[in-house]
C-alpha cells in the first residue's frame, strides 16, 4: 500500500466512475475519496453500495459544479502523505502506485509525461503532490468557475513556492473520450474558448498580485475579481467583431508606519486583449492570444 490518497469528483459522470473507480481500487492506495457534488445520478450511493472502503463526500448546496471546491473538500477527508487528483473519466493502469512508492520526492509535484513531444490534454489535470505542498499553496483556488484553468493555476503556484515539476509515465493514465457537452453541462458558460478567456485573464491578474504582495488575496476578493473579469469578457462576447477587451483592478494594502501614520500601498493591474493577425500567430484559444500589461 502506497501512502497516497486518490481524490476524484463526480457530477453527472456515474457512467465514468463505474469504469474508472474499480481500476483505482485495484491499485490499493492508502485512501480513495469520491466527492459526489450533487450528482443527479446518485454517484455517492453507487460508490457506497459497491465499494464501502471508499470514502464518499456529499455536496448538496450548489446547483452548479465547482471543481476546485470539490477537490479541496475531498482532500480535507484524507490523511495520506500524498494526494493524487484525478478526474472521474481517467482510467489508471496497473503498477502506478508501485511507481509512486519508488519515485516520489516531496520537493516535487508530478504530471503526466509527454507523448510524442506533447502533453495529452485529456489528462492535463491529473496531478500528484505532497499534502504539505498542497497546504503550502492553499489548495485549489475556488474562485475559478466553469471549465478549465484551476489546474494550471495550481501548478504555477506550486512552482512559485519552490516545488519542482516532474513527470510520471503517461501510460499510467488514459482518459475516456467524450464531447464538450459533458464538460460544460453544469456550467453557465458553454463556450470553452470564452471560458478560457475569463479564466486566463483572472489567473494572470491574480498571479501578478501574488508576486507583488507575496500572498493570496482572500477568497472573497478573488471572487470579486473573477466576477468583474467575467462581466467584461461576457460584454466583449456580445460585440466580438470589435475583438477588444480590457480589465483594470486596483488594490490598496496598508503597511506599518509610526503612529499616527500608516503607509497605503496601491497596486493597479491592467489586462488588455488585442486583435492580432491570425495568419502569423496561433489561434486565439491559446495563451499567446491574450496580451498583458501591468501597471504597478
Amino acid at each position: 500500500m502506497t501512502d497516497v490518497a486518490f481524490v476524484t469528483t463526480c457530477k453527472g459522470r456515474l457512467h465514468h466512475i463505474q469504469q474508472t473507480l474499480p481500476l483505482m481500487v485495484a491499485e490499493s492506495p492508502a485512501e480513495i475519496v469520491v466527492v459526489d457534488y450533487g450528482c443527479p445520478q446518485g454517484a455517492g450511493d453507487w460508490v457506497a453500495s459497491n465499494y464501502p472502503e471508499v470514502t464518499v463526500v456529499r455536496v448538496d448546496d450548489d446547483p452548479g459544479f465547482c471543481l476546485p471546491r470539490a477537490r479541496n473538500l475531498g482532500a480535507q477527508k484524507t490523511s495520506a502523505s500524498w494526494l493524487c487528483f484525478i478526474d472521474a473519466d481517467v482510467k489508471v493502469t496497473p503498477g502506478w502506485t508501485q511507481w509512486m512508492a519508488e519515485n516520489l520526492d516531496p520537493r516535487c509535484f508530478y504530471r503526466a509525461g509527454m507523448v510524442n513531444g506533447e502533453r495529452i490534454k485529456d489528462t492535463w489535470g491529473t496531478v500528484l503532490c505532497s499534502r504539505k505542498a498542497f497546504a503550502d499553496v492553499g489548495g485549489y483556488d475556488e474562485a475559478f468557475g466553469g471549465w478549465g484553468g484551476e489546474d494550471d493555476d495550481l501548478y504555477e503556484r506550486l512552482k512559485m513556492f519552490g516545488y519542482r515539476e516532474l513527470t510520471y509515465p503517461a501510460h499510467f493514465v488514459d482518459a475516456i473520450h467524450h464531447d464538450d457537452v459533458e464538460r460544460t453541462l453544469f456550467h453557465d458558460i458553454k463556450d470553452k474558448e470564452l471560458q478560457f478567456f475569463v479564466n486566463r485573464f483572472y489567473a494572470e491578474a491574480k498571479l501578478d498580485l501574488l508576486k507583488i504582495i507575496g500572498r493570496e488575496l482572500p477568497l472573497v476578493e478573488r471572487q470579486s475579481m473573477m466576477n468583474k473579469i467575467k462581466a467584461e469578457i461576457m460584454a466583449w462576447e456580445l460585440e466580438r467583431a470589435n475583438a477588444t477587451a480590457g480589465f483594470t483592478t486596483t488594490f490598496s494594502i496598508p503597511a506599518w508606519l509610526p503612529e499616527p501614520f500608516r503607509m497605503l500601498k496601491t497596486y493597479t493591474i491592467t489586462l488588455n486583449m488585442q486583435n492580432i493577425d491570425r495568419t502569423q500567430v496561433p489561434p486565439m484559444n491559446q495563451a499567446t492570444g491574450v496580451h498583458r500589461t501591468t501597471s504597478r
